[in-house]
């Protein structure tokens, strides 16, 4: 499959009606400098025509679409694409997202220097903005590592490139269709969440990823208040799994997000140690 040895990392690219997008995305996997890799686009019931876009590439012998009927919203495709990922690790992509050329090559030598449990790595983020189909350079978003379980709850912001060890993954069952998000909202926090509790999040210093900020993808004001209802639900959720130690102060971000502010410990819990990173 791959001429210096097998793939060991797939690319799942979720992609619903980003037609126009999809081959910067698809380019900068083939851009990488290292060939061990897959990529999986799965195509989340597109009507635009992005599952022919995708199947333009099915020439290379490590391009797989994977087609779904109907609309499941991102964490969903993700679950569908888990079972297909052949791989020791994988890492998601958005489709109207690309990559650094030396992303894959990185977050895997990452993977392998780290210790056993590593589970997660991420690295930082450029973010550019669609101003009439031209992108401008906006802000580096920068991630950075965590102590513990704990410390990665009180983490605000998204990380970027979710770079997976697949077995963890499968450990904790997955992206699962939770009765709060329904798979469609917030995915990437819940199964970070659940990640946490099994093993270490690293973290590359370095611009790895590619994000296009557009109003497409810049969520609406009036959407905020039931997101953030989403959000506190697997929060508290996560808490209790955890055995409730703390109690979850929230703040509001500028920006109109809800953020853990602070976690008090409650008199009557017993603290668990939660060192994982």
């Amino acid at each position: 499959m791959c001429p210096q040895g097998d793939p060991r990392v797939t690319v799942v690219l979720a992609v619903y009606n980003r037609a126009r997008e999809l081959p910067l995305a698809i380019a900068s996997v083939f851009a990488q400098t290292t060939p061990s890799w897959e990529l999986l686009v799965v195509d989340d019931g597109s009507t635009d025509g992005s599952r022919a876009v995708a199947e333009r590439y099915l020439w290379h012998p490590r391009v797989r679409v994977l087609a779904l009927e109907t609309n499941m919203g991102l964490g969903n495709a993700l679950q569908a694409a888990l079972p297909h990922v052949r791989t020791p690790y994988f890492v998601t992509l958005d489709s109207d997202d690309w990559f650094a050329p030396t992303a894959l090559a990185e977050l895997t030598a990452a993977m392998d220097a780290g210790p056993s449990d590593a589970v997660v790595v991420s690295a930082n983020a450029q973010h550019w903005r669609d101003v009439n189909g031209r992108l401008v350079r906006h802000h580096v978003l920068r991630g950075r590592p965590f102590s513990d379980k704990f410390d990665f709850m009180r983490y605000g912001p998204y990380l970027v490139p979710r770079f997976y060890r697949t077995e963890a993954v499968r450990r904790v069952g997955g992206f699962e269709r939770d009765p709060h998000g329904q798979g469609r909202y917030y995915e990437d926090k819940l199964i970070l969440l659940k990640l946490t509790s099994l093993g270490r999040f690293l973290h590359v210093d370095r611009v790895l990823y590619h994000v296009r900020l557009h109003a497409a993808n810049l969520t609406r004001p009036e959407e905020r208040a039931r997101l953030n209802a989403i959000k506190k639900a697997m929060y508290e959720r996560m808490m209790r799994e955890w055995g409730d130690p703390y109690e979850l102060v929230w703040k509001l971000h500028p920006e109109g997000w809800l953020d853990v502010a602070d976690l008090v410990p409650r008199p009557s819990g017993a603290r668990q140690d939660g060192r994982t990173h």
